[in-house]
């Protein structure tokens, strides 16, 4: 679903005539939104006596909202609060089975297995959405080659079409996903405790906890990120002037390379522990962003796109794995749910400042060039917060006393987990 869904929000945007500055709003405005309408996950959970029936509620609700895209692309137009309200629903089904997703996951993955196992299954992620890629990547190709073969009275929009058909494969792909969800057991019993935080403090609860240092972080490196990161698609399109075949092929090659570094860092951090994981692709990243400022000659993109499947891989994997460490397990679903509306006004402000800065300066190529560059000081200005991020190492086997059963295994360090979108700068 994300390789031929999400992935080309954004240039399906622009296909339809919006504008490269406020395509990247498109992203930002509804994911913020989203964030909005996921803060009644602790209630949904609690309601469904459930994390597990929550989670299929919200994929139902990601499956529904690809239909307007699909009606809207073979129309050939869609109004914009159509536009929004589908992006909308889609990321606040997509935020919001994430902190009953963790819920759910936690109570059945042991802790010290927890490093490997979800670098291997981050890597199989990967892997799939790479396939999503390829597939939707080909048909647009195809719409790309109809267009110019046909003549100039032809009536049908071949590239609208076929954004139409990768749509309806991603909602196809989240609806065949549904039946396997189903079949999913329930957390085993004792290991799931749910406890709704008081509406009055929901959205202040990560920031009075023991994640408070590692939340800070998130939410000031989110922000210095969305400077730049919502207009790399309308970079890469509309100035550098990549056909949506060599934006696929850039976009593969990110996710290629993420599917094989995460891995990696998987066995890194079971060695090394999250922490060190993170400052290491953090600094990463920071480079990366000024490195976007380069000229930019096809193969220099596509080395900083395979740059930023490694940077975001071990990134993402070691925050996951900190806030797993450092949540409370019967305030997991409310935490992370707070924890993402406050990272979406994040990644809103950020992405704001980075549109207001890029419209100011004309919207060139030398302002895009600004652009990272400010990005890339912002970043570097929140290294120093992870200082005081706590240096968690997974457990072994042996430290747990010989208590290897999954089912026998205590969750004493249960946390939770937010899905950001997929990040290109």
């Amino acid at each position: 679903m994300v390789g031929v869904g999400e992935t080309y929000f954004i240039p399906f945007v622009l296909a339809i005539g919006v504008g490269e500055v406020s395509a990247g709003l498109y992203f930002t405005i509804p994911y913020l939104l989203g964030a909005i309408l996921q803060l009644l996950a602790p209630w949904g959970v609690s309601a469904l006596k459930s994390p597990r029936k929550w989670v299929i509620c919200c994929a139902i609700v990601q499956c529904a909202s690809f239909v307007p895209l699909v009606d809207g692309a073979i129309r050939g137009s869609i109004p914009p609060w159509a536009l929004f309200a589908a992006f909308s629903f889609y990321w606040g089904a997509a935020i919001g089975a994430g902190p009953a997703w963790s819920a759910w996951v936690a109570a059945l993955i042991p802790s010290h297995i927890r490093p490997k196992y979800f670098g291997r299954r981050s890597r199989i992620c990967q892997l799939a959405t790479l396939a999503g890629l390829a597939v939707a990547g080909s048909i647009l190709f195809a719409g790309e080659g109809l267009d110019r073969a046909a003549d100039e009275s032809g009536t049908i929009a071949w590239q609208l079409v076929a954004f139409g058909m990768i749509f309806a494969l991603g909602s196809l792909s989240r609806g065949t996903s549904i039946p396997y969800l189903i079949r999913q057991s329930e957390p085993p019993a004792g290991t799931w405790v749910h406890s709704p935080v008081p509406l009055r403090t929901l959205l202040i609860r990560p920031l009075m906890g023991n994640e408070r240092p590692l939340v800070l972080f998130i939410l000031l490196f989110q922000l210095a990120v969305q400077i730049s990161s919502p207009f790399v698609a309308s970079f890469l399109i509309g100035e550098v002037g990549l056909s949506n075949g060599m934006y696929f092929a850039a976009a593969a090659t990110l996710f290629a390379t993420k599917s094989v570094a995460v891995s990696a860092f998987g066995s890194i951090t079971s060695r090394r522990g999250a922490r060190f994981v993170l400052v290491l692709c953090a600094a990463m990243l920071v480079g990366h962003a000024a490195l976007f400022a380069l000229p930019p000659h096809l193969v220099t993109i596509f080395a900083l796109m395979a740059m930023s499947g490694v940077c975001w891989a071990g990134f993402e994997l070691a925050t996951f794995l900190l806030l797993l460490d450092v949540s409370k397990p019967e305030e997991r679903t409310s935490t992370l749910s707070a924890l993402n509306f406050l990272n979406a006004v994040a990644l809103v402000v950020g992405s704001i400042l980075g549109g207001t800065l890029l419209h100011s300066m004309g919207d060139d190529r030398t302002a895009y060039c600004v652009l990272f560059l400010v990005s890339a000081v912002a970043r570097l200005a929140t290294l120093a917060l992870l200082r005081s991020v706590p240096d968690t190492r997974p457990q072994t086997s042996d430290d747990r006393s010989g208590r290897s059963n999954l089912r026998e295994i205590s969750m004493e360090e249960d946390g939770s987990f937010n899905r950001p979108p997929e990040s290109i700068l």
